[in-house]
């Protein structure tokens, strides 16, 4: 399959296997936009599409900072938000909320605090001490509750699978000898209220989930040695598509978005954030003996919040689709009518 375009897009074909083993051919298609104030402003040049996940440091104990763009499918629309919460009063705080929704669509809520850790007393009880008074919180899964625990003597390494990056996770051998350890600062207001030092916290965050971490990585299937002779390379029968949803359970919809939509993000400095989306048909559209005319899928949102200067906001989306018989396409057009470039 040939693609080619006249929009500020990147573009990418590549072939696949669909989950009853058939090879299909993806087609995934970028383009980064710019607030204005107003408005999403296309930008001129085309976003890179992510050829691999990018880590913030080692991809076995930090967090992911950006998906590859490369998924075969994604059944629902990822949002990722990369931001800083900060305090809605403008000054110090020692905790606030952070909500992100989408009218109809979705709510998904958490609180961010100040550092904060558990310290032992003389009668070895625990307790954890007021979060300080802060400005401002990155969200990033480094934040949250997780973490590894190095080998404790006979007892080996542990680590929080839902969030290796994390902190706050301990064992009983760990408070054996511990006198202080780092608290979350990212997690569910319920959460904060625990008093048992032991007591596991839900995962809270904004960022991409890597494919490694759970409940992620069982949605890939089994890789047994049944799998090895039978299906290899080929995913897993029991693989499901949604492993390819990358962003927080909360922050995946329910039915893929169609651009236009209102997001609101509270918690980011003393007024909410409301972006509405672009909303552009992107279609692949091919002639000859097999013509085609279809409408690209929006499965990917990642919006780039960063900046206390709104003007400075990004976003880049991702469209996608499956064509079943790549090989007969031959040559293909991603258009749409309205989606120009509008600045350099």
């Amino acid at each position: 399959m040939r693609l080619d375009t006249t929009l500020p897009l990147s573009h990418l074909a590549f072939k696949h296997w669909a989950p009853d083993g058939a090879e299909v051919g993806v087609v995934v298609a970028k383009a980064a936009f710019r607030w204005t104030g107003t408005r999403f402003s296309s930008i001129k040049e085309p976003p890179e599409l992510n050829m691999a996940d990018l880590f913030e440091e080692d991809p076995a104990t930090s967090p992911l900072v950006l998906e590859q763009d490369l998924a075969p499918s994604k059944p629902v629309t990822d949002i990722f938000i990369r931001a800083t919460a900060r305090s809605p009063l403008g000054r110090r705080l020692t905790d606030w909320p952070v909500n992100v929704s989408i009218p109809e669509v979705l709510h998904y809520g958490f609180h961010v605090r100040g550092p904060s850790v558990w310290v032992k007393n003389w009668r070895g009880k625990w307790k954890r001490e007021d979060p300080r008074e802060v400005l401002e919180v990155p969200l990033t899964y480094a934040l949250a509750y997780g973490g590894v625990l190095p080998p404790q003597g006979r007892t080996p390494a542990r680590t929080w699978e839902e969030n290796p990056a994390g902190i706050g996770f301990v064992d009983e051998t760990f408070l054996e000898t511990a006198e202080t350890f780092d608290a979350p600062q990212i997690g569910e207001l319920a959460d904060f209220a625990m008093t048992d030092p032991l007591a596991e916290m839900s995962l809270r965050g904004t960022g991409p989930i890597a494919k490694a971490w759970l409940p992620r990585r069982s949605l890939a299937g089994t890789f047994d040695d049944d799998w090895k002779k039978t299906r290899h390379p080929r995913m897993p029968l029991d693989y499901d598509l949604r492993f390819w949803n990358a962003a927080a359970r909360g922050l995946q919809t329910s039915a893929p978005l169609r651009g236009n939509e209102t997001i609101e993000v509270d918690g980011l400095g003393p007024d909410p954030v409301r972006v509405a989306l672009p909303g552009h048909d992107i279609r692949l559209q091919a002639g000859g003996e097999t013509p085609l005319d279809r409408s690209m899928t929006l499965d990917t949102v990642d919006l780039d919040l960063r900046d206390p200067d709104p003007t400075k906001h990004t976003v880049a989306l991702v469209w996608r689709t499956v064509v079943e018989n790549p090989d007969a396409l031959g040559a293909a057009t991603i258009g749409s009518a309205a989606l120009l470039p509008e600045e350099a």
